[in-house]
């Protein structure tokens, strides 16, 4: 299996658009590898991850052509995830697709079939994806896990789940993917904290070839729910590895920086030994 990295920014993206920071104008001055657009990415140019305000860039920048997706995996609703209005043009007189095309399936929790279905038709379609259950796409197999994030301050207790045995609850069921095909796969992490019980209950003694964990704090060691940085990547690495959902073959990726946590690329990978530390347009395989 082969994914390719489009964005690697989480939604302020680096440099963020607003921001004279000493990170951000050493990343404008700099290029290359410093620069990260709005998270997303790629599995064997076939089922693309989120579909963020960036997506559209990605597409012409790596070549990509969205008329011949026929899946999309939804982590959550955040604005830097999912721009509903560009999904909403692959019908006419917005987009003409090929003689027999069959529709792109947009797969995600209750919150986006909600915000889909004024616009679903012959060519776009939605599937909830539940916790745990794992559904054939493509010939791939997929499962939603669940993603400690997008806490919610309201009154609601909807969506609960446990993190570091305290109960919290989230305005949406946000979700990450387990990824499988002919005896390889791929984890893609983002947007959560470390993993719930149930989540690595699921996991354990799989022995995933390659897991891309969330790194949005990078350097920042803080409190808050909802994120990781370099601090939990590694402490989730050490867990994953204990209870065999990963092993010494498995390739750990850092992904989804905020410019606030973020160093230069040669030391921000000093922060997280035995990763590879992701990049706008990374490719990487998994070989068994």
């Amino acid at each position: 299996m082969k994914i390719q990295f489009l964005g690697t920014a989480a939604a302020e993206a680096a440099p963020a658009v607003f921001c004279a920071c000493d990170h951000c104008r050493y990343a404008r001055e700099k290029g290359g590898k410093e620069i990260r657009t709005r998270s997303g990415a790629l599995i064997d140019g076939k089922i693309k991850i989120d579909f963020g305000p960036d997506s559209y860039a990605h597409s012409l920048q790596y070549g990509l052509d969205y008329s011949l997706l026929h899946s999309v995996l939804i982590t959550h609703t955040h604005e830097d995830h999912l721009n509903i209005d560009d999904l909403t043009l692959r019908r006419p007189p917005f987009g003409h697709l090929r003689p027999g095309d069959t529709p792109m399936t947009v797969y995600g929790n209750a919150r986006l079939g909600e915000m889909l279905a004024p616009h679903l038709c012959d060519c776009t379609k939605y599937q909830r994806m539940i916790p745990f259950e794992t559904v054939d796409i493509e010939g791939y197999q997929v499962t939603a896990l669940e993603a400690v994030h997008f806490l919610t301050r309201g009154d609601e207790k909807k969506y609960p789940v446990i993190h570091e045995g305290q109960e919290y609850y989230r305005a949406e069921e946000a979700l990450f993917y387990l990824i499988e095909k002919d005896g390889e796969s791929i984890l893609y992490a983002h947007d959560t904290d470390e993993f719930t019980p149930a989540d690595m209950d699921f996991l354990a003694g799989k022995k995933i070839d390659l897991i891309s964990l969330d790194c949005t704090n990078g350097k920042l060691n803080l409190d808050y729910v909802g994120h990781m940085g370099a601090r939990e990547n590694l402490r989730m690495r050490e867990k994953l590895m204990k209870n065999g959902a990963a092993d010494e073959h498995t390739i750990f990726v850092a992904n989804h920086f905020s410019h606030n946590g973020l160093l230069p690329y040669e030391e921000l990978e000093k922060l997280v030994p035995g990763f590879i530390v992701s990049y706008d347009g990374l490719i990487l395989e998994t070989k068994k």
